[in-house]
């Protein structure tokens, strides 16, 4: 009996712990809290594709056979999103939706197709015409509003 009078007593107790550590904070130190509501996105991405096609399964009119356009070894520009906050304010006649993406580029990098084929099916390996480049890509944005009207 006196081991479960024991462990109710440490269960009562249990709450009043949880507050021993905080300590009130004055009005003057209230005046310098300040609250934010939205959201910052941190990331990066980077993209390729062994090969991209497409395929017309019954010709053109006057050739009846299969043909197809391959773009192999592509790669695309990297993008990156680094503290861009995502918020929602409002004006006297109008509510928005602002996208901050900061001073830097979002989209850097080369948009590269190593081979442009166009044979008789996907996976063909005829002859390349070329390869086809952009390179030193940088986009940028800085601030997006969205709003209704």
């Amino acid at each position: 009996m006196k081991r479960t009078l024991f462990w109710v007593a440490v269960i009562a107790l249990l709450p009043l712990a949880a507050w021993a550590g905080m300590t009130a904070i004055t009005d003057t130190e209230l005046q310098d809290v300040k609250g934010q509501t939205g959201i910052t996105i941190d990331m990066s991405v980077t993209m390729s594709a062994g090969d991209m096609a497409w395929e017309d399964k019954d010709g053109f009119t006057g050739a009846g056979a299969t043909g197809a356009v391959i773009l192999s070894g592509v790669t695309m520009p990297s993008v990156s999103l680094s503290g861009v906050i995502i918020d929602a304010g409002s004006t006297a006649t109008t509510s928005y939706l602002q996208i901050d993406t900061g001073a830097g580029n979002l989209i850097t990098g080369d948009f590269i197709i190593n081979d442009l084929i166009i044979g008789d099916a996907i996976g063909a390996t005829v002859e390349s015409l070329g390869k086809f480049q952009i390179s030193d890509t940088a986009i940028s944005f800085g601030k997006i509003k969205i709003s209704g009207h």
